[in-house]
């Protein structure tokens, strides 16, 4: 078993160094354009929740007449009874006479009073019920409408919103330029364990993006390679990378934020309304010489699209692009050792 959970943790490890390598490789096949039409919705609407109120109740089952009561006379009688028996006979069928009246008279009672009432009862019971039913179902409708109305409502504002940003993005209009910066970069996907933040403006006269990108201080990156299990100790140990591969690790991924984010804008921009970015990578950590809070800039470049759409960069090494364009970079970002930008990224 604890064999199996080092196995997973190791596996887990490399996954998450993997990620961090691939910063800028995981960008390439996804296209960063976005198409604002497709931000557009349509109303989804939940079944109605009260279906089962639609259906009327069923009739009630009435209760029917019961079969009416016969008379049945005593047989006659036979033999010596008939000369002797004739008293008898007479006593015995007025007794059943005065028995079936009896029975016939409550019948009676019950098929003209007793039963009209009880299944008018049943009747009135029955409309009663099925009165509420209609009543909840109308309510429950009016409730259901009214989500409805509403969840259209919401939706034609999105839409009525997107359609007038659409209108401005076209007109070149610089807020919406940067608003769509923002759905784009806010799109970019980085792994868990390496989460950036934006900041941006566009001077819309030169027609330039300016990009901070604030990446995780060395502190927080992760550092285990692999995990064992010890049987001897009975414990799972782990195996840190060298101070070698961290540095390397860590200088590489902020040279492949810098060179990713300037594919996604140049990319995303296919009306080529930005000409041209100029970009600082950065981070926000403790000063180790001071132990205050401070920020260090480690990358800063300038691009031009022309120039930098000609690059292939499923072949580069992102620091030797970095190198190429001329761009200010850290000799050891995490070391962090900052860059100058006292005289600007040009």
């Amino acid at each position: 078993m604890q064999v199996a959970t080092a196995q997973m943790k190791t596996a887990d490890a490399v996954q998450t160094l993997d990620e961090i390598d691939s910063i800028l490789s995981a960008t390439l096949d996804v296209d960063d354009y976005v198409d604002v039409d497709s931000l557009k919705q349509s109303a989804q609407h939940p079944p109605f929740s009260r279906a089962d109120l639609e259906t009327p109740l069923p009739k009630p089952k009435l209760h029917q007449v019961p079969a009416e009561p016969q008379f049945n006379a005593p047989p006659p009688p036979t033999g010596l009874s008939k000369v002797f028996g004739k008293q008898k006979h007479a006593q015995e069928t007025a007794a059943a006479q005065a028995q079936w009246s009896a029975q016939h008279q409550k019948w009676q009672d019950h098929v003209h009073r007793e039963l009209p009432l009880t299944n008018a009862k049943l009747l009135e019971q029955h409309a009663a019920a099925d009165a509420k039913r209609a009543k909840d179902l109308q309510a429950a409708r009016a409730v259901y409408q009214t989500e409805c109305a509403e969840r259209e409502r919401i939706v034609a504002e999105t839409n009525e919103r997107l359609d007038a940003f659409q209108k401005s993005l076209a007109a070149s209009d610089p807020d919406a330029i940067v608003e769509y910066i923002g759905m784009v970069l806010g799109n970019s996907a980085y792994p868990a364990a390496f989460q950036v933040d934006y900041e941006y403006e566009f001077e819309a006269e030169l027609g330039e993006l300016i990009v901070t990108v604030v990446v995780p201080p060395p502190s927080a990156m992760p550092t285990v390679k692999s995990y064992r299990y010890v049987a001897k100790s009975d414990e799972i140990t782990e195996t840190v990378c060298s101070q070698k591969d961290q540095r390397d690790r860590y200088n590489g991924a902020v040279a492949a934020v810098a060179i990713r984010t300037l594919h996604e804008v140049f990319e995303s921009d296919r009306d080529e309304r930005i000409q041209t970015v100029s970009l600082v990578v950065q981070t926000e950590t403790a000063n180790p010489a001071t132990g205050l809070n401070d920020v260090f800039p480690f990358v800063a470049a300038a691009a031009d699209r022309k120039e930098f759409l000609r690059y292939d960069l499923r072949n580069v090494d992102p620091a030797e692009t970095l190198a190429h364009m001329r761009s200010s970079v850290s000799k050891n970002a995490h070391g962090l050792k900052p860059i100058s930008t006292a005289s600007g990224i040009r």
